[in-house]
């Protein structure tokens, strides 16, 4: 996979490696070179996401201005695109809402649909030409991967690492829970999702526990995920007046809104809690023993060999 780490190579250049990777793969699909089971837009922010999840682990190694260049310039060109897909996820929910309330005897929103799917394609033609902005820079943040200063890179500072992103995770699930608000939901999504990333690249050193630990962290970006994208419509219907069709369709979708991402929010809380039930300390040092057996050498248990 290529979005591990590699027993036949130093931690730094497997990071060097898996962050050049995803950074290649989103200027692939820029240029239309690589197709996409998703919208190109989709899978280009997923690989911009996943290459600053693994830019963060080496944070502290190639000093803070270096990686906020790097990491601005991976989050501005997602940004470039940021208007396209925001419209996408407003037309899938809409179209994941018709589908379950159709089912159940319900309205339908098909004229929401329309506004929506019309919206989608003004966006998609008024940043038509993207890709002559966002290749660019992919270009040159790639190329400064190989100042990276990082050949020294321990085990002890990639468990620091991850201690922090785990850390960030449980502050941004206490303030989600404090607040209930869809913002502070969707910056623990953020934290959630990032630590998902970091701890699939990983995963060699422990298979057993860290396909596991993912797998939750799925689940639990899953219930985030969907929640944001109702309270993400639910913005966008709130404040509409008219009496057009459509407008009388949002305003009828909004109650279903609040309940859902409600429901969501609560689901997903629980499900966090769970997770993140371990002090910051106590998860780094659990990571910090992966870390050393790994680079020790220690062969792996019948059951890390069968689902490695």
């Amino acid at each position: 996979m290529s979005y591990e780490l590699r027993h036949d190579e130093k931690l730094g250049e497997g990071l060097r490696r898996i962050c050049r990777k995803q950074i290649e793969n989103a200027i692939a699909i820029a240029k239309g070179q690589k197709e996409t089971d998703e919208t190109p837009v989709h899978q280009t922010r997923k690989h911009l996401k996943k290459a600053r999840a693994a830019l963060r682990l080496v944070r502290k190694e190639i000093g803070h201005g270096l990686f906020e260049r790097q990491d601005h310039s991976l989050r501005d060109a997602g940004r470039l695109i940021s208007d396209i897909r925001d419209a996408e996820v407003r037309l899938q929910t809409v179209r994941q809402l018709q589908n379950i309330t159709q089912r159940r005897g319900r309205g339908l929103y098909r004229e929401l649909e329309k506004m929506l799917m019309l919206e989608l394609e003004n966006f998609i033609m008024a940043f038509a030409e993207w890709q002559t902005q966002a290749v660019p820079m992919l270009e040159e943040t790639k190329a400064a991967i190989d100042g990276w200063a990082v050949n020294q890179l321990s085990c002890k500072q990639l468990r620091r690492a991850v201690q922090v992103t785990y850390k960030r995770g449980c502050d941004a699930l206490a303030e989600a829970r404090a607040s209930s608000s869809a913002a502070k939901f969707h910056e623990f999504r953020t934290e959630a999702k990032t630590l998902g990333y970091q701890l699939r690249i990983l995963r060699p050193v422990n298979p057993v526990v860290l396909k596991t630990l993912s797998g939750e962290l799925r689940s639990l970006g899953d219930l985030l995920g969907r929640a944001h994208d109702l309270s993400f419509l639910d913005q966008r219907l709130r404040d509409e007046n008219g009496k057009a069709e459509w407008q009388r369709e949002g305003h009828k979708i909004l109650a279903v809104i609040e309940v859902s991402a409600g429901d969501l929010q609560r689901g997903a809380a629980e499900l966090g809690e769970r997770f993140f039930a371990e002090r910051p300390r106590d998860f780094g040092a659990r990571v910090a023993t992966w870390l050393d057996d790994w680079a020790s050498g220690t062969s792996p248990s019948v059951a890390e060999a069968l689902v490695s």
